[in-house]
């Protein structure tokens, strides 16, 4: 008869597997991705300062919009805006 296998580590087995693999790859997407903008970056002709001011101020409302769209979210659901409507009404069948 063999013994169970028992497991000491949470972080061994195939599950920790996946992760390590799910990470690796995560990581060199996001590594090949700044790779790829700073080539790009600096074989492009740098901006004027008017070109310059326009992209700050659109970063700026682009992340002002983006975190008023999530506080938004975070504040419907604490209202319980989210939850699923109901009635009480019995139906009659």
């Amino acid at each position: 008869m063999k013994p169970a296998i028992v497991l000491t580590n949470p972080m061994e087995g195939p599950v920790h597997m996946n992760y390590r693999l799910i990470v690796v790859t995560l990581a060199t997407l996001l590594v090949s991705a700044v790779w790829h903008c700073a080539a790009v970056w600096g074989a492009t002709p740098p901006m004027s300062l008017c070109r310059n001011i326009i992209m700050g101020v659109a970063v700026t409302l682009m992340a002002v919009t983006g975190g008023g769209l999530i506080a938004l979210m975070f504040y419907s659901r604490r209202k319980g805006y989210d939850e699923p409507a109901r009635s009480d009404r019995v139906r009659d069948s």
